[in-house]
Parts: C-alpha cells; structure tokens; sequence
C-alpha cells in the first residue's frame, strides 16, 4: 500500500488548481498498487517533515509532489533531509545534470537544486531528462503537472508491476437513485470485484457511471456483463469501456 503527500500552500489557498493527484492516483491503481492515504500539507518544513516520517513508516512507498524547485518557498529538499535524520549535500550526479542542461557557471539557485539527503538516488540523469529523486521508499516529485506526469511514467515502469487491475465501465441515462438498491445486491454477488457508483453533473450524454474493478478478469467481466444486462434491458446503457 503507498501515500500521497501534496506539498504547498497554493493549493491549499485555491492560488492554483490541484492537478496532480488524479495523474499519480490512476498511475499507481493501474499496476495494481492501492492507495492508503492523500495528505496535503502547507509550506512548512516542520509539517512537511512530520508527514514524510508518518507516512514512510506505515506505508511501502510514499509519494510526494511540490515544492522542490530554486526558488526561497521550495521546502521539500530541506524538509525531507530532517525527517530523514540526515543532512543534504551536493549530489554530484545532480550536479552534472543541472551544469548540463543549463551551462557553466550555474546561479546559486539553481545550484541550490543538487543540494539532496544523504544517500539520495537521482535516477535518470544519464538519459538527459529531469531526473527522479528516490530516498529508500520515498519519491520526491516537482509539482508542475507536465514534470510529474514525465516521472509518474518513469517511475510506474521501475516499480515491481503487482497484479493487473482490471476495469468495466457503463455510462447510464439514469441516475443513480434509480439503481442503488440493486447495485449493493450485485456487489454482494461479486465480492471479488469493487463496484462504483459515480453521479455526473453538467452537460454530459450520460447521468451516472458504473465501475467494476479487480485484478480476476473473469471475475470482473462476469460483474460487468451482469450490470449491463440488467441496465441494457431498462434502456438505460448509453456506452461502455473499460479493459475486462
């Protein structure tokens, strides 16, 4: 089971959207790996440094988005070395990278960013792209959606791969009021699969969505072809996706 550690107070201010969580949640569930907790925490070395500690030691990786850029409010680095119980230093493989990518002599702030914990692995330099930051179970990614999506596909393809979830999806004209008793009795014919209901709002050709995950495919098409039967027949089925 992993975390999710959401690091600035833009977001907790409405200053920027939150665009982050929705990428790292579908990257994490599609291998298979679940999610145990999101926390989401201010500009704050001590508040960012306790959540790091709380959540490396309950979970089996933790990942972490925002502020580890030049510039005076990006806290992450420093935050994470504390928690850590180890001091940074100049990593130099991060070095070579940021003289690379952006020519000698560098300023000190972005000098500043090779600053790292003790022992931390930067993984990717040698492919020219920004690398990813590792400490033992901890991933410590930018907050700037375009760089994060970058690592989450890097890191998704170095992690161990668990089981394959796999999903069914139905789009329905009908809303949910009209199907949530039967849903709880097909979910208790299929404990297997996780069944979800989702309501819809706004201008859309579908009311609500149906969801059936799990990692036994035939499990979960059994599920699938139940639900859609059943809403097929009452005329309420307007498409369906999915993988199973």
């Amino acid at each position: 089971m992993v975390a999710i550690l959401l690091i600035g107070d833009e977001i907790l201010s409405a200053s920027v959207r939150e665009e982050n969580l929705h990428l790292m949640l579908t990257s994490l569930t599609g291998i298979g790996y679940r999610v145990g907790e999101v926390r989401i925490v201010r500009d704050d070395i001590d508040e960012i440094g306790a959540a790091f500690n709380a959540l490396r030691e309950r979970y089996d990786f933790v990942f972490s988005a925002g502020g580890i850029g030049p510039t005076h409010d990006d806290m992450t680095i420093a935050a994470a070395a504390r928690a850590f119980g180890t001091a940074t230093e100049t990593n130099d493989e991060m070095l070579a990278f940021l003289k690379a990518r952006y020519g000698e002599p560098l300023s000190p702030m972005v000098a500043r960013m090779a600053d790292l914990p003790v022992n931390t692995q930067v993984l990717g330099c040698a492919e020219g792209r920004w690398p990813v930051i590792r400490w033992k179970n901890v991933f410590i990614l930018p907050g700037l959606p375009r760089a994060l999506e970058d690592k989450m596909e890097r890191i998704v393809s170095m992690l161990p791969q668990l089981e394959h979830v796999w999903t069914g999806e139905l789009y329905l004209s009908a809303d949910e009021s009209a199907f949530a008793d039967w849903l709880g009795e097909v979910q208790n014919r299929h404990p297997a699969v996780a069944i979800g209901s989702y309501p819809v709002v706004g201008d859309y050709d579908y009311h609500s969505r149906l969801v059936t995950k799990g990692p036994d495919r035939e499990a979960v098409r059994n599920a699938h072809d139940e639900l859609r039967r059943h809403v097929t027949q009452r005329g309420w089925l307007v498409r369906e996706g999915g993988d199973a």
